[in-house]
């Protein structure tokens, strides 16, 4: 059922295949060599996922569209053929954040420790505050910011507050690019998040 691929060796990545469908990945996008990828997974250009990330696509498929960041320890898992994951353009997903089956709109943001249940859909420009959980089914309007355990609606967003989310996806992408470019040889799975902020303020000097 498992099959490890070795996709780039300059970068020594392993892939896992899983009934014989692998992680496809665009060429155009940054995955740390010390994430886990599995199964039926499509990361599209100006993707960025860190270290410790877990995506494990063993029951349907999950999508990763552009320009979104999924920072580490982060773990998206489908556990049904019913549930499978969607991720839009422009989303941040923040540390320790689960995912077990969701349609995510573009400019979502979910925050540190929030998990996300089977068949929800969190509509554009919506907020998911630190340590919120979203229980299976729950349809959450576009520019809600929610927060809680289950989730409620505590503020509707601007359209200038998710302008602001789509701009700061779109940094924490061309930043990674902007370190490739100007320091080839780095490896830039063993960024530090201190690292990494240290540099984005450094390349917008």
């Amino acid at each position: 059922m498992f099959k490890i691929i070795k996709n780039n060796p300059e970068k020594k990545m392993v892939l896992i295949e899983y009934n014989g469908k692998k992680p496809n990945i665009s060429e155009n996008a940054y995955v740390s060599p010390q994430a886990t990828l599995i199964g039926d997974i499509k990361i599209n250009d100006n993707v960025i996922v860190w270290p410790g990330a877990i995506i494990r696509a063993e029951s349907s498929q999950i999508n990763i569209s552009e320009y979104t960041t999924i920072f580490n320890g982060v773990i998206l898992l489908t556990r049904s053929s019913k549930s499978s994951i969607h991720i839009g353009r422009y989303c941040i997903l923040e540390s320790g954040v689960t995912i077990l089956g969701c349609f995510l709109e573009d400019y979502v943001q979910i925050m540190e420790g929030s998990m996300i249940f089977e068949e929800t859909s969190i509509g554009e420009g919506s907020v998911i505050l630190n340590n919120s959980q979203v229980p299976p089914g729950l349809v959450i309007p576009a520019r809600s910011v929610m927060r809680g355990i289950p989730v409620e609606m505590i503020r509707e967003q601007t359209r200038n507050d998710v302008l602001k989310q789509k701009e700061r996806a779109h940094h924490y992408s061309q930043l990674f690019i902007k370190i490739k470019n100007q320091l080839p040889n780095a490896q830039g799975y063993l960024l530090t998040f201190s690292d990494f902020l240290k540099l984005m303020f450094e390349k917008e000097k």
